[in-house]
């Protein structure tokens, strides 16, 4: 355990939909400073509503991601892009999809491919060649993981393959109609995460308040991936009330 100083900042929300209007404030403002930015955005339940109104805005001409580039956070291990479930699935139907964003523009892991190292370095050469990660909007698991950065994993990692734990395996099932087989995930590594110019983490629920938790006691606790951010210089926390810690 490394004791560190807080740097991030947090925004406790009254609800999820207000948590997600500030981040995704934030996140507006970081492209309209840097139109060509790339960003990495999060799947899952949480982002939901961020990435609503990002979508607003584009349509509102707020904000204009065209000029963007986007790479995967994550995958589970054997899904395709056309899989319902996955990462890509969900980002494309919620975001993607939505604003008609150019394909050449979108770098994901393709988890289906027998060769999960070349997914790995593609991955890090598309970072590398973009300057790195402007904007990264993450959730957080349950048990603390950051994409699928499971607990004990390594701060000196780029993108790999990661053993799932046994709570992400059984909350990773309500992505699908039916039940899937989840043993490995492909996913950015906590290293990129920390090398992110911006870093921009939602957590909503109950069930969030113990993670939250290990992230605001302002210390690097390797049983909680998410406490890495301790490290960040400019990372921001949206929670909503019930995700708070404090409350």
């Amino acid at each position: 355990m490394v004791q560190n100083r807080v740097n991030f900042k947090i925004d406790v929300a009254d609800d999820y939909e207000i948590m997600s209007l500030r981040a995704a404030e934030k996140i507006i403002k970081q492209v309209k400073n840097k139109p060509e930015s790339l960003l990495c955005l999060a799947a899952g339940s949480t982002p939901t509503g961020t990435l609503k109104y990002l979508v607003e805005a584009s349509r509102r001409n707020e904000v204009d991601f065209s000029q963007c580039f986007f790479v995967g956070l994550d995958e589970f291990v054997g899904l395709s892009w056309e899989d319902v479930g996955s990462c890509y699935h969900y980002v494309s139907e919620h975001f993607f999809r939505p604003l008609n964003i150019s394909h050449d523009r979108i770098h994901f892991f393709k988890a289906n491919n027998g060769n999960l190292k070349e997914e790995c370095d593609e991955t890090d050469s598309y970072i590398l060649e973009h300057g790195g990660i402007d904007v990264l909007l993450l959730g957080v698991g349950v048990n603390g993981h950051l994409g699928l950065n499971e607990p004990f994993v390594s701060l000196d990692l780029n993108s790999h393959v990661i053993k799932l734990s046994d709570s992400t395996k059984v909350v990773g099932q309500k992505y699908f109609n039916q039940e899937k087989k989840l043993e490995q995930g492909i996913t950015i590594g906590l290293k990129q995460v920390l090398e992110s110019k911006t870093v921009v983490l939602i957590a909503n629920g109950a069930v969030k308040r113990e993670a939250m938790a290990a992230l605001v006691i302002g210390t690097v606790d390797e049983k909680f991936p998410v406490s890495c951010l301790n490290l960040h210089e400019n990372c921001f926390v949206y929670l909503d009330k019930e995700a708070n810690p404090e409350r």
